[in-house]
């Protein structure tokens, strides 16, 4: 069977391609040259106007630089002038700067000042007898030549100069120098003050034929931003360019930057004066140009380049379609004949020779003749294989069938199986809510977790228990999160361990542990905690029950409080001061230092009790150990051991003298009144004191029967000063 004719656009002919090729060469190539010249032209026509412009920068420094030095210069031989040095009145000294400024026009002002600041002459009378002490020309002047910029003058500095009002403020340069007298010392200050049309001379003069044909513009400026001079507007404006920054470090040269006003420029720059020079003036000279005229002839060599490249793509494009349409006429020969091949009707027998002859020999040249009996011999192949082809097809048509039918029964099959996998499922489902609803109503708190420690699953009372809610915890390690430290290390280790072990760990597991673990808000939780090893397909899971154990602890703690401890007085009873004595015993040998006990009696402690009742003495016991208690440190050990005796256990002591200094502190302490509830009633206690040393025997007993020997001879003794 033949194929149907594509219904897609037509692809362009050979000559359209060959056309556009042409045509798209001519345009790479004049673009390759747009790049070369704006790479290249361009960048030689900057250089070139970069030169230009630093030359006229050079120009007008070297200008000024030579108008200052003739004033130093004028000023110096002034100074050394006979007629200035030795004469007599001022009409002698001002005839001389009289001569000197018809001489030199641009000096405005010329005087002499005397050493205290007034000045003795000047041309034109002008400031005679005014103090000039307090000027930058007269105070520098003294020490050496001096050039310096004296504008531009305020209107009170004008009217005290008695300068001519103007429309702009003036602006001048002063120079001046030492007068030295005919002894040798300073006779005066010499000053020249010359007027700022000097400098618009030398810009004008400069600038004349650079400004007809290239619209550059001079700028004077001061080391403070300043212009000075300029066009017309930017005089007195602040720069702030990247050549008069270049200029200020001494550099001169040319850039290309953007000023103020938004526009690209070319400029050059220079700096005038010397450095440390007093007697020059460091202005910045700086001479720009508009981007655009400094790279006009660049510009007008792209405008030809693109006019001679659009008129040779015309005349080779012209040229390129008379000779692709003389070379492609074969191939559309060609190209016809298998048009009308593929638009043939299709027949069901095998090919016959008049379809081969369709495809007839173009003989135009060689290549072509190849071609084209090339495609006869494929047109009769492609008949063969067609026939090839219908063959094959009836047979899959058929193989098709069965496998249609074989497919139909497996489909069946996987239906079924399918029905059943879903039932399977909702089984599980229903299994898998029914543990997650025994697990969320438990008591015990539910974990599980992975090899790592990583919390799977977490239940409704593990988030009372803990206070971690189980979507913050999923994912999570839980050592991190509630185990102290050290516990963590441990509890990694023994999950290591189980792990290795494998379905043989269920015996290490079956035990109940108690653990200490952190609540959210960081409190101790002592829990009960059951382990089991559950094996995966995939690995294996740990499944954790906790039950919390802080109220059995708490009853726990309590009931050894309760047996400790003396339910009358809250003392330590007999029993915690037999645990605390050993100890304070092993630490008196361990420290070096002595250690006591005090054996404590209410004297007279029966008849009190006998005669207001077990009330009264009871308070008197509580009242007795408080008193006790606040008389010694905090580091001593105070404890009832029955009825009315104490026992006070005193440690760290560095001698005998201080046990007995401790227990005569007692005595008047206890011989103070106490106020019962009914009565007020006063006794005294006998205090009997047994010292241990460090070399001495733990013996326990011992050194309490020394305490009880102490008392009941204190007692004794009392009594008897008593019935004495």
């Amino acid at each position: 069977m033949r194929t149907q004719p594509n219904s897609r656009a037509t692809p362009p002919r050979l000559t359209t391609l060959v056309t556009v090729g042409v045509s798209a060469t001519v345009l790479l190539t004049v673009l390759a040259l747009l790049i070369l010249v704006d790479h290249f032209a361009l960048n030689y026509v900057e250089r070139e106007a970069g030169q230009r412009l630093q030359q006229l920068s050079w120009q007008m420094r070297d200008a000024l630089n030579r108008g200052v030095q003739k004033a130093g210069g004028d000023v110096r031989l002034l100074s050394e002038l006979p007629q200035l040095r030795a004469a007599r009145s001022p009409d002698e000294v001002r005839a001389v700067l009289d001569s000197l400024q018809r001489a030199s026009p641009d000096y405005a002002w010329i005087g002499l000042a005397a050493p205290d600041g007034r000045v003795l002459a000047a041309t034109k009378n002008l400031l005679e007898g005014v103090d000039v002490s307090n000027r930058a020309w007269f105070q520098a002047g003294r020490d050496g030549l001096y050039a310096g910029d004296a504008g531009p003058l305020s209107a009170a500095a004008e009217t005290d100069d008695k300068l001519p009002a103007s429309g702009a403020p003036w602006r001048f340069i002063d120079v001046a120098g030492p007068v030295p007298g005919a002894d040798g010392s300073v006779r005066g200050v010499l000053g020249v003050r010359m007027s700022w049309g000097w400098a618009r001379r030398l810009m004008h003069g400069v600038l004349a034929p650079a400004e007809q044909t290239d619209a550059a513009e001079i700028f004077v400026v001061r080391g403070d931003g300043q212009v000075l001079l300029g066009p017309a507007g930017m005089e007195q404006q602040r720069l702030q360019t990247a050549s008069l920054a270049l200029s200020h470090s001494g550099k001169s040269g040319a850039v290309r930057e953007t000023w103020s006003d938004e526009r690209e420029y070319l400029s050059g720059y220079s700096l005038t004066g010397q450095t440390g020079d007093a007697a020059t003036l460091p202005w910045s000279v700086i001479v720009r140009q508009p981007l655009a005229v400094a790279l006009a002839e660049a510009r007008a060599l792209e405008r030809q380049i693109l006019l001679l490249g659009a008129v040779l793509g015309v005349v080779l494009a012209a040229a390129a379609a008379v000779i692709a349409r003389r070379y492609t006429r074969p191939f559309n020969q060609l190209s016809a004949q298998l048009e009308r091949h593929s638009d043939a009707p299709d027949d069901a027998g095998l090919p016959d020779s008049a379809t081969i002859a369709t495809i007839a020999t173009v003989g135009s040249f060689h290549e072509l003749q190849v071609l084209s009996g090339a495609l006869a011999r494929m047109v009769h192949k492609e008949q063969q294989h067609l026939a090839a082809l219908r063959t094959l097809n009836e047979q899959l048509e058929t193989t098709v069938a069965e496998r249609t039918r074989e497919i139909a029964s497996k489909a069946l099959q996987l239906e079924r199986a399918l029905a059943q996998e879903h039932t399977t499922q909702l089984l599980l489902q229903e299994r898998a809510a029914e543990l997650r609803a025994i697990l969320d109503n438990t008591h015990d708190a539910f974990i599980a977790l992975d090899h790592r420690g990583v919390v799977l699953d977490w239940n409704r009372q593990a988030e009372k228990l803990i206070g971690w809610r189980r979507a913050e915890v999923i994912g999570q390690p839980l050592g991190a999160m509630v185990l102290p430290p050290l516990l963590r290390r441990t509890c990694e280790r023994d999950m290591q361990l189980l792990a290795e072990r494998g379905p043989g760990a269920g015996a290490s597991l079956s035990r109940r542990l108690e653990l200490t673990m952190h609540h959210r808000d960081g409190q101790e939780l002592p829990v009960e905690a059951s382990v089991a090893y559950v094996p995966r397909s995939g690995g294996h899971v740990f499944i954790a029950f906790l039950h919390d154990i802080s109220e059995r602890k708490h009853m726990i703690a309590s009931l050894e409080n309760m047996a400790l401890h003396d339910t009358l007085t809250g003392l330590p009873n007999r029993r915690a001061l037999m645990q605390a004595l050993p100890a304070a015993l092993l630490r008196a040998q361990r420290s070096g230092k002595r250690c006591a006990v005090f054996f404590l009696d209410l004297d007279r402690f029966k008849q009190i009790n006998d005669r207001y009742g077990h009330e009264e003495g009871d308070e008197l016991l509580r009242q007795f150990a408080d008193r006790v208690r606040g008389a010694i440190r905090k580091t001593d050990t105070v404890g009832r051991l029955a009825g009315d005796e104490f026992i006070v256990i005193v440690e760290m002591l560095g001698s005998d003298a201080d046990a007995y200094e401790a227990a005569d502190k007692l005595g008047p302490l206890l011989r103070q009144p106490f106020m019962l509830k009914t009565v007020t009633v006063a006794l005294s206690a006998s205090v009997g004191v047994a010292i241990h040393h460090p070399d001495d025997g733990q013996d326990v007993a011992t050194l309490l029967a020394r305490a009880d020997r102490a008392m009941y001879a204190v007692k004794q003794r009392d009594q008897r000063q008593a019935l004495s």
